[in-house]
């Protein structure tokens, strides 16, 4: 009788679903067509007409130079584990990594720790660890700027702010002292990961039955140690030091790129400050009615903070894309083929994964 009664509501759905999706995908096209009428194609080509390219290679080459700095800074993280690490090899899986990321999406983000595990030696669980706390460090940066951005704005006449901005204004200030403290509180238990592990956590886990209290034990105490990185002041100073280096000659590649626009050409550093803290921000965080995303909250910001054209914004939003996100992808296909990958094995790098956890 249950069968019977479901069956017409499945054949129902089955029926009308496809028209439903159709029907779905034409209001989308419908809207979006409406925006690409409104959209100055011409305006946006002459964007990049205009380029200064002594500024685009500057910008260039200094985003380059922070990814340098990552490598130093996840040396520190995981010295304690591996002394003698290789910039060279951390480079390299930090290069291909970020090319993970552009290509693959979220699901290359282990492609980095992966590398460097098997490069340096360690677990794959310890280089989960250091990724953690290397996202904890430049959410700490991006809220920073965020902070002061909010401080030093000024929302006078003139600025038609829309509601989205308007949110990032009226919430932002809570947001960053919430996050801010979960942040420093993660990272306090982080200098003590090893020692809650043994005393606490071990403790915790003896409920399991083998073998998977032993596979457990081992993953999450290789993270713990993975994390003890923290638990040396002058570690942590080092963190923070290379971390705040690292965000100011992103700054700087910001700063420069927008010398290469004539819009954006005389904007001051404290304009940069707010339009990297506010967008960067915006790329983390979920904005009602708008959603997440660099470009999308770059616009945004551009158009009603700055009172930049809609075709202009785009354009140098994009090129900022380019030079952040893409410029590292030859290097990192480059390195790639050369140590033999390729992105079709990131299944094997799951099973791999899985199998030595």
């Amino acid at each position: 009788m249950i069968n019977e009664s479901k069956q017409p509501v499945a054949a129902l759905v089955r029926r009308w679903l496809p028209w439903i999706v159709v029907a779905g995908l034409a209001a989308a096209l419908a809207t979006s067509w409406r925006r690409l009428a409104e959209f100055d194609w011409r305006a946006f080509r002459q964007v990049f007409e205009n380029i200064h390219w002594g500024w685009m290679a500057l910008s260039l080459l200094l985003i380059l130079g922070t990814y340098f700095g990552r490598v130093f800074r996840w040396q520190i993280m995981i010295r304690h584990l591996a002394p003698s690490t290789s910039a060279w090899r951390i480079f390299q899986a930090t290069a291909i990594g970020f090319t993970a990321l552009v290509i693959l999406g979220r699901p290359g983000e282990i492609v980095r720790p992966w590398l460097i595990a098997k490069s340096e030696g360690t677990s794959f669980p310890a280089q989960m660890a250091a990724w953690f706390l290397e996202r904890i460090f430049d959410l700490l940066a991006v809220l920073a700027l965020l902070g002061f951005g909010l401080w030093t704005f000024d929302g006078g006449a003139g600025r038609d702010v829309g509601p989205a901005i308007q949110w990032i204004l009226n919430t932002g200030g809570g947001v960053v002292a919430v996050l801010a403290t979960a942040c420093l509180v993660i990272l306090f238990f982080a200098g003590r990961s090893n020692e809650l592990f043994k005393n606490r956590l071990a403790g915790a886990l003896s409920f399991l039955q083998e073998p998977w209290k032993s596979r457990v034990n081992s993953v999450v105490g290789s993270f713990a140690a993975g994390m003890a990185s923290c638990s040396r002041w002058s570690d942590l100073v080092l963190l923070f030091l290379y971390t705040f280096l690292e965000w100011v000659v992103i700054t700087g590649s910001l700063a420069c790129m927008f010398k290469a626009f004539p819009s954006t050409a005389g904007f001051s550093t404290m304009d940069v400050v707010i339009y990297l803290g506010f967008s960067a921000f915006g790329s983390i965080v979920q904005i009602p009615g708008v959603g997440g995303g660099m470009q999308v909250v770059g616009t945004l910001v551009l158009t009603q903070l700055f009172a930049i054209r809609a075709e202009e914004a785009a354009g140098i939003v994009l090129a900022n894309w380019v030079v952040s996100w893409l410029s590292i992808t030859p290097i990192g296909l480059a390195l790639a083929a050369a140590q033999g990958l390729k992105w079709s094995s990131l299944r094997r790098i799951q099973q791999d994964v899985q199998t030595e956890q």
